[in-house]
């Protein structure tokens, strides 16, 4: 088989280091943005991120540890990475096609964590109270899945008072009573697009260079796979020979 040389699983895991170094980077992005966002998303909302940066940390590793594999042909290490790669290989796969079979559950485990931290709005934790107000003002939006929502939280129920932070100019009790209003009236003094709808638009490019670098790794690890084995096989045949 023509990939079956030394030179060939060098190269492809060093394809992969590489590719563990891009999904750490994109990773590392999106989970600077779940800092950036303070308390507002601390219900673990980001948990996906971190996953995939631990296992962009661990393809990393992986690649080295081929490489070195590959300049030994032992074929000991050659299967045994082989079979970590496999494994991995799977896992993301399986996780993918979570993420596409059941994507209304992950959104709604979204909404949900954000509408845990809304309703706490107006209470005692500052720290809350000012990571959301940053949070409304720097995507523009207002809410979680639109402006009325804080029709349902303590600090606009019964007045319709939104966060002060929702207004296109904040001032002191802008915000007050327009809950109640049509859109079409409110979106002159605040925003009306949902804070939901903001964050995924706002991570929509790093979401979508993370996806194909994941596809492009998927393709480098089946070849690195099976190149590994077939090497291993190899090496294995030349020592008893």
């Amino acid at each position: 088989m023509g990939c079956i040389t030394k030179t060939g699983l060098l190269i492809l895991n060093f394809a992969i280091f590489a590719a563990g170094v891009a999904v750490v980077a994109l990773a590392s992005m999106i989970i600077h943005k779940d800092s950036s966002y303070g308390d507002m998303l601390s219900d673990g909302v980001f948990t996906l991120p971190i996953i995939i940066l631990i296992a962009g940390l661990i393809i990393v590793v992986i690649g080295f540890l081929g490489c070195c594999g590959a300049a030994q042909e032992n074929s000991c290490m050659l299967r045994t990475y082989g079979l970590i790669v496999a494994v991995l290989l799977i896992a993301e796969v399986t996780l993918g096609i979570l993420l596409l079979v059941y994507p209304g559950k992950a959104e709604e485990y979204i909404k949900d964590g954000m509408t845990k931290a809304f309703v706490k709005y107006g209470g005692e934790d500052e720290a809350l109270n000012e990571s959301i107000d940053q949070f409304q003002h720097d995507l523009e939006c207002c809410g979680v899945s639109n402006y009325t929502d804080w029709n349902s939280y303590d600090y606009g129920t019964p007045t319709g008072n939104v966060a002060d932070s929702c207004c296109r100019e904040v001032t002191e009790k802008c915000g007050t009573g327009q809950a109640l209003l049509p859109a079409a009236v409110a979106g002159n003094t605040i925003y009306t697009k949902g804070c939901f709808d903001a964050v995924k638009e706002d991570l929509q490019g790093e979401t979508i260079g993370l996806c194909v670098v994941l596809f492009i790794m998927a393709i480098v690890q089946v070849m690195a796979v099976t190149c590994a084995c077939g090497l291993a096989s190899k090496s294995g045949s030349s020592h008893y020979a």
